[in-house]
């Protein structure tokens, strides 16, 4: 339909033809937005089910890194108690034959290496299983070098036992390491999972809201439309007769009065700084 047939259509035609514009609308509504709660229905268990499988493998990545941090940090806490019982003898005199490499490169400087590499790559994997086999390595070392030691049996004895210890929580760090490995590939699956199912699960509740929305202006368009035909189109017209009779549109007045609006802080504003310059004068 062109315009000049529109300007030929009285009131009454063209809210009937509105009319039936929304009611057919309202019949084939309702249908898209069942199906589209269905959908929402069906992808809201999946969401969840999801995010909760994908939580638990966090909450279980979680735990044993804390397994495995904690294992770490009481070796390293061994190693340096074990490090003062060595240099308590070796202040004693007790220490006939120093190791040289021991003495060449003490054991808190090559903890603190290990250390600080580790925590300038915090969680990257290989750096873990790096820092792993060097202190292994480490501990191997020190406990040759006190499997060999024939004085001070009672230092070394304990020294020894230090180091077992150290070498237990150090099976404890890497085994929980590597179980943490497996459950990596596992929670990225689950997250991804969870993105997808999610993603689909907004998606639904978008089109449902938005049908949802549609329907409820068809029916007040409806009911609008149905009002005006049954009662009448004055109302309606009321800006098309002011304006013949000449008098401004309601465009017009509604740009007047923002415009008056916008007039009156400018005003103020000057009559602020008039009476600031009169201030500074006297």
């Amino acid at each position: 339909m062109g315009p000049d047939e529109l300007l030929e259509m009285t009131p009454a035609l063209l809210a009937k033809s509105i009319l039936h514009r929304r009611e057919r609308l309202a019949e084939t509504i309702p249908e898209q937005l069942d199906a589209r709660q269905d959908e929402l229905r069906a992808a809201e268990p999946l969401a969840r089910s999801a995010k909760e499988q994908r939580d638990a493998v966090n909450a279980k990545v979680a735990n044993l890194k804390k397994e495995r941090d904690s294992a770490r940090k009481k070796a390293q806490d061994l190693f340096r108690e074990a490090g003062k019982v060595r240099d308590s003898i070796a202040n004693a005199g007790g220490v006939k034959e120093a190791n040289p490499e021991w003495a060449q490169s003490k054991l808190e400087d090559k903890l603190k290496k290990i250390e600080h590499e580790l925590e300038t790559n915090a969680g990257n994997h290989k750096t873990e299983q790096k820092y792993l086999k060097e202190m292994k390595a480490l501990l191997q070392q020190h406990e040759e070098w006190v499997s060999k030691r024939k004085d001070n049996q009672g230092e070394h004895a304990e020294m020894k036992k230090m180091y077992e210890e150290a070498r237990n929580q150090l099976s404890l760090s890497e085994k929980a390491h590597n179980a943490l490995l497996d459950h990596a590939t596992e929670n990225e699956y689950f997250h991804n999972t969870y993105l997808e199912q999610e993603a689909h699960r907004r998606r639904a509740d978008a089109r449902t809201k938005r049908l949802a929305l549609a329907l409820d202006s068809s029916q007040k368009g409806i009911e609008h439309w149905q009002n005006h035909i049954d009662k009448g189109f004055d109302s309606l017209l009321e800006n098309a007769q002011r304006v013949q009779n000449g008098e401004p549109s309601s465009h017009a007045r509604r740009r007047a009065r923002n415009n008056k609006k916008e007039s009156k802080p400018t005003s103020s504003r000057r009559s602020k700084k008039k009476q600031a310059k009169g201030g500074e004068e006297e």
